[in-house]
């Protein structure tokens, strides 16, 4: 009862973040609502989905018209892993149930080998296009070719189980998760550990990804997201989690996004689009990990006792920047008018004090950390018709003499208008403008 009363918290932060933050609402969709829970997972193709669910059947989605493709006995048993190949041509399967990691052609629907792994499979993800790397529950890991099976061999032996794995094939590297463990094996120098990272807390780690090539993040099985520089060999950040992280199908075809607060403030944030140094701070605590596809239209939700949902976004195209999410943000002037294309300036009409600001329109930065002087700095911005137009002025410092004021000139047809803009490091001013149709 506990668990689904976390499930329902969580989704009713997404609801909250849908009136006061992201406009982002939540609506239940066609994948994940049964009592058989499916791992789900993006594809190189935007309107196809995938999923395996507990029966160990694989289903091709179509998303558009909401409706089945295809079903396919993959597995007498749950499937644990949907993986993709580099190049989207394959993906693999595998289920601890019956043993067997299954290679597919994703075009083709169809199983191209089939390899069965007496100690019980507890990942699997490719090497190359040609083969893969299996790790069983005694911790040894093994690669498999999948036509020339005199090719197989045991690349490392770990004491225990991997849990997940991930292979940088740039650095011919492989990052294993363990239970209280994240190690990176060289596999270029006889497979030595080149960089381990302990686990301080008494629950144990469960995913690894790149965040970047230099740092990796971890998600703990209480919660906890950590990022961790691999050449300084120590964590830079640390986020608490009121939820417990269940195992999502991340890949290249998937963005990561983090729900949460920051104080009193409800958030939703991409973690391809923020300042790791900057934005990320020990106020902030998550409550859940989401996926989403490069347009933002679904969400995939998952909960500690592993059940997956797909779910749809309305109104959510344009996830705003951590910053402005952090901050209150103050309607100074709402403003018709009837062009699409603005001609702005903005200047220090005052005593020039260094002070610092971004400019974001509609969510997305146009101007970052411009330190304003007398001189005007000409733009053009471009409106979107049937929605409101929110420019707002963020404040990356105070200046000498707070608070940051900056003056903005507003240009178009038959229009010229000038006003003067105020922010702190606590509120944001905007400016909503509404494109009146001719």
């Amino acid at each position: 009862m506990k668990k689904i009363k976390n499930i329902l918290i969580a989704l009713a932060n997404l609801t909250f973040l849908g009136i006061n933050a992201q406009n982002v609402e939540l609506t239940k969709s066609f994948v994940g609502n049964s009592e058989k829970s499916e791992i789900i997972s993006f594809t190189p193709q935007d309107e196809i989905l995938l999923s395996g669910d507990f029966s160990g059947y694989i289903n091709y989605w179509d998303i558009p018209n909401e409706a089945l493709i295809s079903s396919t006995k993959a597995h007498f048993g749950k499937i644990n892993r949907i993986e993709f190949s580099e190049n989207g041509e394959h993906f693999l399967t595998f289920s601890t149930d019956d043993k067997q990691v299954k290679i597919w052609n994703f075009s083709g629907q169809d199983t191209l080998v089939n390899f069965y792994i007496k100690n019980t499979p507890h990942f699997a993800i490719f090497y190359d296009q040609n083969s893969a790397l299996i790790g069983d529950e005694n911790g040894t890991i093994y690669h498999k070719d999948f036509y020339e099976s005199e090719n197989d061999s045991i690349i490392y032996k770990n004491s225990t189980r991997v849990i997940d794995a991930v292979f940088n094939k740039i650095k011919n590297e492989l990052i294993i998760t363990t239970k209280n463990k994240i190690k990176i094996i060289d596999l270029n120098n006889q497979n030595k550990t080149r960089f381990s990272i302990e686990n301080s807390y008494s629950s144990n780690f469960v995913k690894t990804q790149y965040y970047s090539p230099e740092i990796l993040m971890t998600w703990s099985q209480n919660g906890i997201v950590s990022f961790w520089d691999i050449n300084k060999k120590k964590m830079i950040r640390e986020l608490r989690a009121k939820n417990n992280f269940h195992e999502l199908s991340i890949n290249q075809y998937s963005k990561v996004l983090l729900t949460g607060y920051y104080k009193d403030k409800a958030l939703l944030f991409d973690l391809q689009n923020i300042d790791l140094e900057q934005e990320l701070d020990e106020n902030i605590q998550l409550v859940n990990t989401y996926l989403t596809n490069d347009y933002n239209r679904f969400m995939i939700s998952s909960s500690e006792e592993g059940r997956h949902r797909l779910m749809r976004v309305k109104g959510g195209d344009a996830i705003k920047p951590l910053s402005l999410q952090k901050r209150t943000i103050e309607i100074q002037k709402v403003i018709t008018v009837e062009s699409k294309i603005l001609r702005l300036a903005v200047w220090d009409n005052e005593r020039v004090d260094g002070d610092k600001i971004s400019l974001s329109l509609n969510g997305k930065w146009i101007i970052r950390n411009y330190e304003i002087i007398k001189d005007k700095r000409h733009f053009e911005i471009e409106l979107v018709k049937g929605q409101v137009n929110q420019l707002v002025f963020f404040a990356e410092n105070l200046g000498r003499i707070p608070p940051n004021t900056s003056a903005i000139n507003i240009q178009y047809d038959g229009y010229n208008k000038t006003h003067i803009m105020r922010s702190n490091m606590e509120k944001s001013g905007s400016i909503n403008f509404y494109l009146e149709e001719k």
